[in-house]
């Protein structure tokens, strides 16, 4: 990858970045359009966003992103309100600069449909607000200095444009009080700035925004004549900013963290004496420049690199460090369990032993930490989710959102946007009641009420999404199951598996089919995507009160919590996620039927035992049901119980793929690497089955 690559890459990911926190923000902003600090949030995201996609040739994004830019620096300058139609056009328009931005990645030709349409509106709103252009030069300074605009030009020589800026200084100085700062700020723009989305007059606004009193100064020589100019380039060598403000030095630079270095000296002027102006030479000037611009750049990465501690790590590298660390892991269990080592009655081999353990688990621990991120920013998408559904269902409902600080794989977090979209706009579009006039007759609010929430149980995370709709009605459930074949009738189904047959392909209750729901795809998809991160989905509905989705996941992808069996020797993972019990069974609850295989009645269930050895042809003894152990697990198609000779313990074992023989085997999902050095299977309990359900080719 060349370096123009590396950097296109890195604007890429800030791009994607900044685009998602815009979508985030605006809607914040479209709830409060009174916050003013949060519309300069936006404005400097979007101004970023402009000068990025023209410095790398989007220049369809950036566009549309300037004339934005400038609709959102009125508002912002003016503090005018935003009316509500206008506020929907921002909404809007984040969205095509979604959408473009896509174009531009993909090369695609044409852009969004609503692209010109949307531009237009822009357009016209901009050119409705402006009354003129804004004029940062403070009055008094304006009065004095302003009159003669050849020598503020500086058309007569470059002595006149240093003498000028002294002469500023000077009165500025004057001018100066207690907890005010003076600046010197000299702009020195490559031809391709335009291009790359900057000008002198996009950074005379960002200073003017806090500025008491500012000057600026163009210099005008070896400019060619008006009929030689070219629009797109850069001609003004030197532009000379003098700024009284408040900010500090650290904040003044940070308008110019997108330039080149270049591009641009910042120099502190301290509060002295009234110096002759005479003395104020253009080398004086300069040689103060130089190392006031370092100290500049010096106390802006000083003062980022106190205010962020964060850095950008390839997820690759972390990945790698991860499966180090789990190699540790192996090895320091191994020292601890080796029977040789244990012999040994040395205390300091032991306390050393013991101290490599404890440094080991909190280098696992810390390791770990670092996949770990926030389900904030993915709750903040849903929102987006919650507000569009609500207007296009018409109805009215309140989101509520708990347990955005609960953290969870940063792996899984993008693979959970799809299924929590499909289940919200599910909560909406069928869990909450027509209209208004439904609810009301039942005693409800108007409003209904989505709760979104985030919270660990049991080492795994819930994140659950809940209605106070009209709840499951479980007899068209079943009625509609029948009807599509997917069971019998004769089954003594429990509320939960009535509930679970909503998520087989196909199945839907809806009597209308609408751009959202009602096409029976969906919640099969958020199924089966749940599955892949190895979790599971509970419902739980009463009718007229509501419904809850709540998808169970392991904390992360790399680690599993297992239960260790034993059966012929050999040693099995079965996920704690899955499992609901174990016990020794009697001998009174034990049958076996002819075709059908063993089962065990439990709790008014006959539930199928599924024996190891048999699944994988192990050599061992027949054992009677009532001399082992079962393990009661839940399965996508009810509940087996998994008969052992053995229960091993439980223990946080590190995921290891499996090579490609074993990869074929679907009742294995992984292996792991045990303290001992040796290695345990991972059981893939959804794809167990009765050894004759296997013979006779049965599902």
């Amino acid at each position: 990858m060349t370096k123009q690559e590396q950097v296109k890459a890195i604007f890429i990911e800030e791009a994607g970045e900044i685009i998602e926190k815009l979508d985030v923000d605006i809607l914040r902003f479209e709830e409060n359009s009174a916050n003013f600090d949060l519309l300069n949030e936006i404005f400097r995201g979007v101004h970023t966003l402009k000068g990025n996609a023209n410095a790398f040739g989007f220049t369809r994004l950036g566009e549309f992103v300037h004339h934005f830019e400038d609709v959102l620096d009125h508002y912002r300058s003016t503090k005018e309100d935003v009316e509500e139609h206008h506020l929907e056009l921002f909404v809007g328009s984040v969205d095509i600069i979604k959408e473009v931005m896509t174009c531009e990645l993909d090369a695609l030709p044409d852009l969004p449909g609503d692209y010109g349409e949307c531009l237009s509106k822009i357009k016209n709103l901009i050119a409705s607000k402006r009354n003129g252009g804004i004029n940062v030069v403070a009055e008094p300074i304006q009065e004095i200095y302003m009159t003669d605009l050849a020598s503020e030009f500086g058309f007569k020589c470059s002595d006149q444009f240093e003498t000028n800026v002294a002469q500023s200084i000077q009165i500025y100085q004057m001018s100066q009080g207690e907890g005010e700062n003076l600046y010197r700020i000299d702009l020195t723009l490559d031809r391709d700035a335009y291009t790359r989305g900057f000008d002198h007059i996009l950074f005379l606004g960002l200073l003017g925004e806090k500025a008491i009193l500012m000057e600026s100064f163009f210099n005008m020589e070896n400019v060619q004549p008006l009929e030689q100019f070219t629009c797109d380039e850069n001609v003004v060598k030197n532009v000379c900013v003098i700024v009284l403000t408040p900010q500090s030095l650290e904040e003044v630079v940070e308008n110019f963290e997108f330039l080149f270095d270049h591009e641009y000296t910042v120099s502190k002027i301290d509060a002295a004496a009234t110096p002759e102006i005479e003395e104020i030479k253009p080398i004086a000037v300069e040689e103060k420049s130089q190392p006031v611009a370092k100290s500049a750049a010096t106390a802006a990465a000083s003062s980022t690199s106190s205010a962020k501690s964060t850095i950008r790590i390839d997820t690759f590298k972390l990945d790698e460090l991860f499966d180090s660390v789990g190699e540790l892991v192996i090895a320091q269990n191994f020292i601890a369990q080796n029977e040789q080592i244990r012999s040994i009655e040395d205390e300091s081999i032991s306390r050393a032993i013991e101290t490599l353990s404890k440094i080991t688990k909190r280098i696992q621990d810390r390791v770990m930490s670092l996949r770990m991120v926030a389900i904030r920013d993915t709750f903040d998408k849903m929102k987006r989710v919650v507000r569009d559904t609500s207007k296009k269902t018409g109805k009215a409902l309140n989101l509520n959102v708990l347990g955005e600080e609960t953290e969870i794989d940063k792996t899984m977090i993008d693979s959970l946007s799809d299924p929590l979209i499909h289940i919200i706009r599910n909560a909406i579009d069928h869990g909450l009641e027509a209209d208004a006039e439904e609810r009301l007759s039942v005693g409800k609010k108007v409003e209904g009420t989505i709760t979104l929430r985030a919270y660990h149980k049991s080492g795994s995370i819930v994140i659950s999404v809940s209605d106070d709709g009209r709840g499951i009605n479980k007899e068209k459930v079943f009625r509609k199951a029948i009807e599509r074949g997917i069971i019998t009738g004769d089954e003594n189904l429990t509320d939960s598996q009535i509930f679970g047959l909503i998520m087989q392909p196909g199945f839907s209750t809806a009597d209308t089919i609408s751009d959202l729901s009602g096409r029976g795809v969906g919640l099969d998809v958020v199924k089966t995507s749940i599955e892949k991160l190895r979790g599971k989905i509970e419902i739980e509905s009463r009718e007229g009160e509501g419904t809850t989705f709540s998808m169970v996941l392991p904390l992360t992808l790399a680690i599993i919590d297992g239960m260790l069996v034993q059966t012929a020797g050999e040693i099995y993972i079965i996920p704690t996620l899955s499992v609901v019990e174990s016990f020794r069974p009697d001998r009174e609850i034990v049958h076996a039927m002819k075709e059908k295989g063993e089962f065990v009645s439990l709790r008014g269930q006959h539930i199928p035992v599924i024996r190891l050895s048999d699944v994988f042809d192990l050599p061992t003894e027949h054992i009677e049901p009532w001399d082992g152990i079962l393990v009661c697990v839940e399965t996508e198609a009810g509940r087996i119980a998994i008969m052992v000779d053995e229960l091993v313990g439980r223990q946080q074992v590190v995921i290891k793929p499996l090579g490609k023989s074993l990869a074929k085997l679907k009742e294995i999902s992984g292996g792991a690497i045990l303290g001992s050095g040796d290695i345990a299977l991972i059981l893939n309990v959804d794809e167990l089955r009765p050894l004759i359900e296997v013979q006779s080719g049965g599902n």
